[in-house]
């Protein structure tokens, strides 16, 4: 988990079933991306249903590395009600675990979102999109990606879901944290005003589809 002394502007969740795969990636690849920046980001992850103090998977640690990502010592989480509300934004692996955040602390609701799906609500914002910086900057990010959910339809279906690698290979291990990584390089510039650092060697996989607008 990572935290600053400081006020944090913006206070992310991130939740997988484990907390040893998927989320702690995202968690420590979001942590890596705003260690610089002017916002004050606060990072945690956790799973539905995870053994606590389980390290990162080692393939998936591998994975990270390719990205210029450590591991850094993680130890897995079991998601709580307090998790949900200490958030200012929730990001989960699957539409199943957004339903399930859901369920744990309804008042989560708000500002529960896969990530596939946010980075692909954050695809619609265009370039000319800023946020209120008289809010933090995860509650403004929350307020604006909920606002775009209502004018698309629910992204629905795995294309918005990074599938569990647990049992997989190391490839696809590799494949779910590029996939993670592709849906941050979209939301980390929303969130913190610059970009993610990318690595052109790693090919990335097709980022998710944008909704399709309601019928006026």
């Amino acid at each position: 988990m990572s935290t600053n002394p400081q006020q944090a502007t913006a206070r992310l969740l991130f939740v997988c079933t484990g907390n040893v795969c998927r989320s702690a990636a995202a968690e420590r690849l979001l942590s890596a991306w705003t260690a610089d920046s002017n916002e004050r980001v606060e990072v945690r992850s956790a799973g539905t249903q995870a053994r606590p103090g389980r390290p990162m998977h080692p393939r998936t640690e591998r994975a990270l590395a390719r990205h210029g990502v450590e591991a850094g010592g993680f130890t897995s989480r079991r998601l709580s009600d307090a998790d949900v509300d200490w958030a200012d934004l929730v990001l989960t692996m699957t539409g199943e675990h957004r339903d399930e955040v859901a369920g744990i602390s309804p008042r989560g609701l708000q500002k529960v979102f896969t990530v596939m799906e946010a980075a692909a609500l954050g695809q619609t914002l265009g370039p000319d999109w800023s946020r209120n910086h008289a809010s933090p900057a995860g509650a403004a990010l929350a307020q604006t990606l909920r606002d775009a959910r209502a004018r698309f339809a629910r992204a629905r279906g795995t294309e918005f879901d990074v599938a569990d690698p647990i049992e997989g290979s190391s490839r696809v291990h590799a494949e779910a944290v590029d996939q993670i990584a592709a849906a941050l390089e979209i939301v980390v510039p929303l969130l913190v005003g610059s970009g993610a650092p990318g690595d052109d060697t790693i090919r990335m996989p097709r980022l998710p589809p944008v909704p399709r607008p309601f019928p006026r």
